[in-house]
């Protein structure tokens, strides 16, 4: 087992970047109070739209294959009814529960896929004619329609193996996800903040005063972020992922370390312009087991003389690191360092300080792969 540990502390600026179901920033209580909240499925979408835009590696998560496959097959010269209908048939026979829009269950399946089932549709296009015109349905083509199709749902590629899928209906098509993603969590008890505006409409009769056309208010929030990911070469590599492909996981981790960097959600981003990037970011790679450092926030952080929550976040982060190291050792700990904005800082327990997320990442990458070489 070898994992890379990605920590990072952030200061986000007022924003709302993850909703709840009312439209205000989510919260949580840790250590007795109340902390703003950034999900780990708010976290994980962006980054997986990161790796695959870099890497060229794509996914899809949808209901709808039977619509792309009728897109497709259009596409190709297809009759929109005939197109249409077989959309509809390569489903049937896949024994996946259906409704209006597609399966029930959401499919997340190579980008390729809905053009390879195609290719299947090209293949049986008389038996799919022949329906069309007797209007009844033949088992035959349904058998091998499903068949064909749900050996296509099940392929995965490098975003899948990475990201993970669930998929109950297709036995042996389920994927453990290589990556872990935490919940992002103020390191300091934090409070939504309410803003109040009006919009004022633009078109008015002479005789009516300027005034608002539309009045309402949202909350945001502000704060310093502690972020947690970590990704799993093990698994990665293993015969569910990328079955010892080495160089695309390498390509994969890339990614995936400049996304958990570089990415935050987007939600009101052109109201709020929220784009900071992490004051620090600790990288390890542990040949034993993750260790998240949640707790050292658990106690919040209070601002230091004069205010101010970063640098305080960035102390309890050694410390907290400082005493894991001393409890559990560090034998199995193949490689520690750490990046920050901070020239004055000497954070002991996140191992070798590094002039940047590049050299940093770069490190951390090489020693990850060289430990699971060594532990194989």
């Amino acid at each position: 087992m070898v994992f890379l540990c990605l920590h990072a502390v952030q200061t986000i600026p007022y924003a709302n970047l993850n909703r709840d179901d009312l439209g205000a920033p989510k919260t949580l209580t840790f250590g007795g109070s109340t902390r703003i909240r950034l999900s780990s499925q708010a976290l994980g979408r962006p980054l997986r739209d990161y790796v695959e835009r870099t890497t060229g590696i794509h996914a899809v998560r949808t209901r709808r294959i039977g619509q792309q496959v009728a897109v497709q097959l259009q596409e190709r010269g297809w009759s929109e009814e005939l197109a249409m209908l077989a959309g509809r048939l390569v489903l049937e026979g896949t024994g996946f529960k259906l409704d209006k829009r597609g399966t029930k269950s959401l499919l997340f399946v190579p980008a390729v896929t809905a053009a390879q089932i195609a290719d299947l549709c090209d293949e049986h296009r008389d038996a799919i004619e022949e329906v069309a015109a007797k209007g009844k349905t033949d088992k035959k083509l349904t058998s091998a329609l499903g068949t064909g199709v749900r050996k296509l749902i099940g392929r995965r590629n490098g975003s899948i193996a990475l990201f993970g899928r669930m998929l109950s209906e297709l036995p042996g098509a389920g994927v453990d996800a290589s990556r872990q993603m935490a919940h992002g969590f103020t390191t300091h008890t934090a409070r939504r903040q309410p803003d109040f505006f009006v919009a004022v409409d633009d078109v008015t009769h002479d005789s009516e005063e300027p005034g608002s056309g539309h009045m309402n208010h949202h909350e945001f929030m502000s704060g310093v972020f502690y972020r947690y990911a970590v990704l799993d070469l093990s698994e990665l590599l293993s015969e569910d992922g990328l079955d010892g492909d080495t160089d695309t996981a390498r390509t994969l981790t890339d990614a995936f370390i400049s996304g958990f960097i570089r990415v935050l959600p987007q939600a009101k981003k052109n109201v709020t312009a929220p784009h900071t990037v992490p004051d620090l970011v600790h990288m390890s790679v542990r040949t034993d087991q993750p260790i998240n450092y949640a707790g050292a926030f658990e106690k919040p952080v209070a601002a230091e003389q004069g205010g101010g929550w970063a640098r305080p976040s960035r102390t309890a982060l050694d410390h907290y690191a400082t005493a894991i190291n001393r409890l559990m050792g560090t034998e199995n700990v193949a490689f520690s360092a750490y990046a920050s904005i901070a020239d004055d800082e000497e954070l002991t327990g996140l191992g070798n300080r590094l002039d940047s997320y590049r050299e940093l990442s770069q490190g951390a990458v090489d020693a990850l792969f060289k430990a699971h070489t060594a532990a194989r």
